[in-house]
């Protein structure tokens, strides 16, 4: 397992546990959704203790928080793992993301200011014109466009439990879309900056159902194109 973080550097700062264990929950989650921890891999915990320069007691409990999530697994008599994914695991989320985010956006209908949705249109044109170099470049796209209009869609739903459901199962579908990231190409970039703007023009508009039908969709064309690339 690839790890590597300033060694000692938590201890030098005098972090409290509580901040410890965050920084390292953060950083073994992003390597387990980047796949630089594989699917399946075992956590190897006194090397992460070794490298890292602190107590195992940190590092257990950023694990314990990842367990919860379902992005880590325990094997009795055998040690920790990085949870698998399977084609079924995706099916599932998205199909509960789906609902979710149709409810997300039924309950932020009206609430969004036109303003905010006028600016979003205008950087979405803007995104679109731009020239990608490098897969960097277009993933950074991606990033900007899901947040652009998912995040705005959570930010103004008015249920903080709703929010947080979906931000949880769009970070498990981050792992996916890793996956289907090294494929990226203008075709598939412009596949998804189209239903974006579908579902934005919608908002606009004022067409609840036409939106709701929208953000449907590209969901579900989403799924399928992120599936394809998990056995």
């Amino acid at each position: 397992m690839s790890f590597r973080m300033e060694s000692g550097d938590y201890m030098k700062k005098g972090l409290s546990r509580y901040v410890l264990t965050e920084e390292i929950y953060a950083v073994l989650k992003d390597k387990i959704l980047t796949h630089d921890i594989a699917p399946g891999e075992k956590i190897n915990i006194d090397q992460l203790g070794r490298d890292l320069e602190v107590s195992n007691i940190p590092i257990r409990e950023s694990l314990s928080r990842l367990s919860a999530e379902g992005l880590v697994e325990t094997i009795p008599f055998k040690g920790m793992y990085v949870a698998k994914m399977s084609q079924q695991e995706l099916d599932e989320i998205f199909e509960i993301r789906m609902e979710l985010e149709v409810l997300a956006i039924r309950k932020s209908f009206g609430k969004i200011p036109i303003k905010q949705l006028n600016k979003l249109e205008k950087d979405m044109n803007k995104w679109h014109k731009a020239e990608f170099t490098n897969d960097d470049e277009r993933i950074r796209y991606i990033s900007e466009m899901n947040e652009g209009l998912h995040g705005l869609l959570l930010e103004w739903c008015g249920n903080r439990s709703l929010q947080n459901l979906i931000r949880s199962y769009i970070e498990k579908i981050q792992r996916y879309l890793s996956l289907s990231h090294q494929h990226l190409d203008q075709t598939l970039i412009h596949e998804e900056w189209e239903e974006h703007m579908l579902v934005i023009r919608e908002l606009i508009a004022g067409d609840t159902n036409s939106a709701e039908l929208a953000l449907k969709s590209h969901l579900e064309r989403s799924h399928a194109r992120t599936r394809i690339y998990v056995e």
